[in-house]
C-alpha cells in the first residue's frame, strides 16, 4: 500500500492540488508564512509572504485534504492543529513532499517578525 506521506509518484500531489470535495480552507499568505516561522522554516516563510494567489489557493486546495484527522501527517505525540495543516500544506505545495518540520514546537510568538503577523483572509477574494 501507497503512502499519503511520501507523494513520491506525484498522483497524490496531483489529488491534493485538486482539493477536497464540498471542503474548503481559507487562509491568508500571512498566517502561512506565520505558521512556517512559527515551525523554523524560515527559508519557506520568507517565499510564502511573497507568493501569488494561484499559489494560495493551492495551497488551501492541499490543507483541505489535511484537515482531515485520518490524513496521515508526519508527527507524532501532537494533536494537528490549523497552524500544522497550514505548515505542511505549503511544505508540500513548495518541495512537491510532505516532509516532517523543522521544529516540533513553535517558537514564542513574541519573537516572530512583524512581516510574519498572521492577518485574517481577504473575505472578498473571488475564487
Amino acid at each position: 500500500m501507497r503512502s499519503r506521506r511520501r507523494l513520491a509518484d506525484g498522483m497524490e500531489l496531483d489529488r491534493l492540488l485538486k482539493g477536497r470535495p464540498n471542503f474548503r480552507v481559507y487562509t491568508s499568505q500571512s498566517q502561512v508564512a506565520a505558521a512556517l516561522w512559527d515551525y523554523g522554516e524560515d527559508e519557506l516563510a520568507a517565499r510564502a509572504i511573497q507568493m501569488n494567489d494561484d499559489d494560495l489557493r493551492a495551497i488551501e486546495r492541499i490543507s483541505s485534504w489535511y484537515e482531515d484527522p485520518n490524513y496521515s501527517l508526519p508527527m507524532t505525540g501532537q494533536r494537528v492543529t490549523h497552524n500544522h495543516v497550514n505548515a505542511f500544506a505549503a511544505i508540500t505545495f513548495f518541495e512537491g513532499k510532505v516532509r516532517a518540520l523543522a521544529r516540533t514546537r513553535r517558537r514564542a510568538e513574541k519573537d516572530r517578525p512583524g512581516a510574519y503577523t498572521p492577518l485574517p483572509p481577504t473575505p472578498s477574494r473571488n475564487d
